[in-house]
């Protein structure tokens, strides 16, 4: 009987967990770089990329602060650092955002069990994609992580949630060298 319902709390639990409505964050990178001798850091300025990433909640300027804190405290926890000013860096950063308009319609005129049909409606979601970049220093892509997510509706919940996507996308990083990894994600 303990069998049975152990393994039926692992099924709800598995079904609860392939119902997830965001896809887990994702890494792709250049298998053939080593990223072993990497140990500073530069930020990539686009000049062709508008990062026009605010929002009615929160600023462009709130977003970027916030990516570019949480992305070099991480960073530094991992044994990375900026470069000092004027020294080339090892590597360049830069991230991306955009948002994704998310609706959630349930069946509708369908619900008649003894009743006259009913609406159920729909409600929207904002969810936003962040993905960051790291760059060679002849600034190619070299390796991308990115998540998708529901976003908060304050700057105190925008703020939590980019520094958790922070750290799902960099949990990856840096991968495994192409000499000790043959089964790693396709870039």
């Amino acid at each position: 009987m303990k069998t049975f319902r152990l393994a039926a709390v692992l099924a709800v639990a598995a079904a609860g967990l392939s119902c997830s409505s965001t896809p887990p964050p994702q890494a792709s990178w250049d298998h053939n770089v080593s990223f072993a001798g990497w140990k500073t850091f530069g930020w990539y300025a686009d000049p062709q990329e508008d990062k026009g990433i605010g929002s009615a909640i929160v600023d462009t300027r709130f977003v970027d602060d916030h990516v570019k804190k949480d992305v070099t405290a991480l960073l530094a926890k991992k044994g990375f650092q900026p470069a000092a000013e004027g020294a080339a860096p090892d590597f360049f950063i830069d991230y991306h955002t955009r948002a994704n308009g998310i609706v959630s319609r349930d069946q509708y005129g369908v619900y008649t069990w003894w009743s006259l049909p009913t609406y159920v409606g729909s409600e929207t979601y904002r969810e936003r994609t962040l993905a960051i970049d790291f760059r060679d220093p002849a600034k190619k892509l070299v390796w991308r992580g990115w998540v998708s997510k529901f976003v908060g509706n304050s700057p105190e919940a925008i703020a939590k949630d980019i520094r958790r996507a922070v750290e799902q996308i960099l949990a990856p990083f840096p991968p495994p060298s192409a000499a000790t990894s043959s089964a790693s994600p396709a870039s």
